[in-house]
């Protein structure tokens, strides 16, 4: 068999018009959706009618390489909620942004597809978006205290001053309630223990997205 001098390459742009199931998938789902109606009938059909033809140029195929790719002409957008959930740290706008850059490749998999979606807000914003909170909590010998820190809306975190250094709170005491200042939003928080900086105070990021809105004009309103 005759080696190849010539590479030919064959474009066609084909608009479809597609049942909506199909318009809904992702982008590596409707390239498989579309590989598999094709088949084998055009994908391997079109180089065996390419050949006939040329051969009457003289010409030979001696080897056949194909692409396929879909892309949805239609905006695509992932429900607000599903990105708040994860990323109560974004605004009204970064929440929209996301919205549409995600959409293409979000995994079916509800886990998958939060994990996806934690990764894509943190990779945008991923910088300290502090609120100030107090921390009501019991001490190491059970008198009651509260803590004045700042929230860190992105992952939950609570920073202390300096005054904090030396605090030591009572173990094992549960969730510590938070109230976050100018706002009536109430969390609970974490501990886990002690560190030279003080407690170790954190909110899960799930607490905090039921009241996102409120976190969000507070921290602009700073």
């Amino acid at each position: 068999m005759s080696s190849a001098n010539v590479r030919l390459k064959l474009h066609f742009d084909l608009d479809l018009a597609v049942p909506a199931q199909l318009s809904a998938l992702d982008h590596e789902r409707l390239c498989k959706a579309f590989a598999t109606a094709l088949g084998a009938t055009v994908i391997q059909g079109l180089p065996v009618i390419a050949g006939k033809q040329l051969g009457k140029a003289g010409v030979a195929v001696v080897g056949c390489h194909h692409h396929l790719d879909a892309v949805s002409l239609v905006t695509q957008a992932v429900d607000r909620r599903r990105i708040i959930d994860v990323a109560p740290h974004l605004t009204d706008r970064e929440v929209d942004f996301l919205a549409t850059k995600a959409a293409a490749r979000l995994p079916a998999s509800p886990s998958e597809a939060a994990g996806y979606l934690r990764r894509q807000a943190l990779a945008l914003v991923n910088e300290y978006r502090l609120v100030p909170c107090s921390v009501a909590a019991l001490l190491s010998n059970g008198q009651p205290t509260r803590i004045a820190g700042r929230l860190n809306l992105t992952n939950g975190h609570i920073f202390l001053g300096e005054e904090y250094r030396q605090t030591r709170l009572q173990a094992n005491q549960g969730p510590l309630e938070v109230s976050i200042d100018g706002t009536s939003v109430m969390v609970t928080a974490e501990s886990s223990g002690h560190t030279l900086t003080g407690p170790v105070l954190d909110v899960q990021v799930p607490v905090l997205a039921p009241h996102r809105d409120a976190l969000i004009a507070r921290w602009q309103a700073a």
